[in-house]
C-alpha cells in the first residue's frame, strides 16, 4: 500500500514541508470493499528542535491538503525513543507494525 498514489504524494509533501521531519511511517490504512484506499494514518518523528508537536501538527493540517482523509501522529525523536519499546504505547505500534516511507539517512 506504500506505493499508493495518495500516500506517495502525501509523503512527498511532508518531506518538502519541514526539514525537522526525521522519519515518516505508514501506520494503518482503511480500504473499501473493492480494496480502494479510503483513508490512512501516518506517524511522523521530528527532531527535538520542534518544541510543540501539537502546534506542529496543527500547522501541518492547515498547510497540507489531501484528496483522502488522513491522520497524523507526531512524536519528537526523544519522545519516540523513550516510548517505542513500551508495549501498549502508540509509539510501539508504529515501530512494530508501521512501514517506513521516509527516513533521513536511509537509501
Amino acid at each position: 500500500m506504500k506505493d499508493n498514489k495518495y500516500i506517495k504524494a502525501m509523503t512527498e509533501k511532508l518531506i518538502g514541508y519541514s526539514d525537522s521531519i526525521e522519519t515518516i511511517y505508514l501506520v494503518s490504512v482503511k480500504v473499501d470493499t473493492l480494496g480502494e484506499l479510503t483513508s490512512f494514518k501516518l506517524g511522523l518523528i521530528v527532531d527535538d528542535t520542534v518544541k510543540s508537536t501539537s502546534e506542529f501538527i496543527a500547522k501541518l493540517y492547515i498547510d497540507i491538503d489531501c484528496e483522502l482523509p488522513y491522520d497524523i501522529i507526531v512524536y519528537t525523536q526523544s519522545e519516540f525513543d523513550s516510548l517505542k519499546d513500551d508495549n501498549g504505547t502508540f509509539a510501539n505500534k508504529i515501530i512494530s507494525k508501521g512501514t517506513v516511507l521516509y527516513g533521513k539517512g536511509l537509501s
